[in-house]
């Protein structure tokens, strides 16, 4: 059992090293990291894509470029083009579908129609939409530092809740949705959350207090998060989302807790700085 662990371990490592050495040099341009997460969202995009088909939901192929222009668009135009990028980009799906239906003369009734329009909606929201927050974050001041520091917080959170979780972790923390989570990895992920959060006060020049709210506020979206994705993939009865990364599945299972996380990351970088 404990071999086992150790074995699966090392692949993880190693991924997520190189994960991060793509992130930090993206981190030398803001377009260099624009051009990441919208890469990364497409990806990501594609993978939701083929688990929801599985299932009995049909999104348009087009789905992973659209994802891309949301997060392309949000870099050069700001907010307007974050939203108007995602109310486009959606619209465009949901015509896609009807049209294809029409013209394919698919045999789908109503309640599956808008099923699939949902789908494509759900999509484009959950995935570009949360990570373009990220892209203003990176665009504004302190923006470098912000993005440096939200991204070390969520690694740090997820780092130190699956190591003492995997090795030391014997009390179930909501079994029903992700049965490998337990309290003792969270109480390591809220460690590793100060740490990250203290951090990041230390990258923006803020008060202590500000790194203290950031590392409670990004726990809290990271592990809702990554619950949130866990349900998912309990709903649509898969393990993974994707297997091109050795230890950590797809780029789905390794940004689900960055998603949200950007969104809080992007509130109190208004609020508080």
């Amino acid at each position: 059992m404990e071999e086992s662990k150790t074995r699966t371990l090392g692949p993880r490592i190693a991924v997520g090293l190189g994960l991060g050495g793509v992130f930090l040099l993206s981190l030398l341009h803001p377009l260099g990291f624009t051009t990441l997460a919208a890469v990364v969202a497409g990806l990501a995009v594609r993978e939701l894509r083929v688990v929801l088909k599985a299932s009995g939901w049909h999104v348009p192929t087009a789905a992973p470029i659209a994802a891309i222009a949301v997060v392309y668009a949000t870099y050069f135009y700001g907010p307007a083009g974050q939203w108007f990028s995602l109310i486009g980009s959606v619209a465009l799906l949901l015509i896609w579908r009807v049209v294809y239906v029409v013209a394919s003369k698919t045999k789908t009734t109503a309640k599956q129609l808008l099923r699939d329009l949902g789908g494509s909606g759900f999509a484009q929201v959950y995935v570009p939409l949360l990570i373009s927050f990220a892209v203003l974050i990176v665009r504004g001041e302190h923006g470098t530092g912000l993005v440096l520091g939200l991204v070390l917080t969520v690694v740090m959170i997820d780092t130190f809740g699956y190591l003492v979780g995997r090795f030391f972790g014997r009390t179930k923390l909501i079994p029903r949705i992700s049965p490998k989570k337990t309290w003792e990895g969270f109480l390591a992920s809220a460690f590793g959350a100060l740490l990250g959060g203290l951090f990041t006060s230390y990258l923006v020049s803020a008060e202590l207090w500000f790194g203290l709210v950031f590392g409670l506020a990004v726990l809290i979206s990271s592990v809702l998060g990554d619950l949130s994705e866990s349900l998912i993939k309990r709903d649509m009865q898969v393990k993974d989302m994707g297997d091109v990364l050795p230890g950590h599945g797809g780029f789905m299972d390794r940004i689900d807790s960055l998603l949200p996380s950007s969104f809080v990351a992007f509130a109190l970088s208004l609020w508080m700085l």
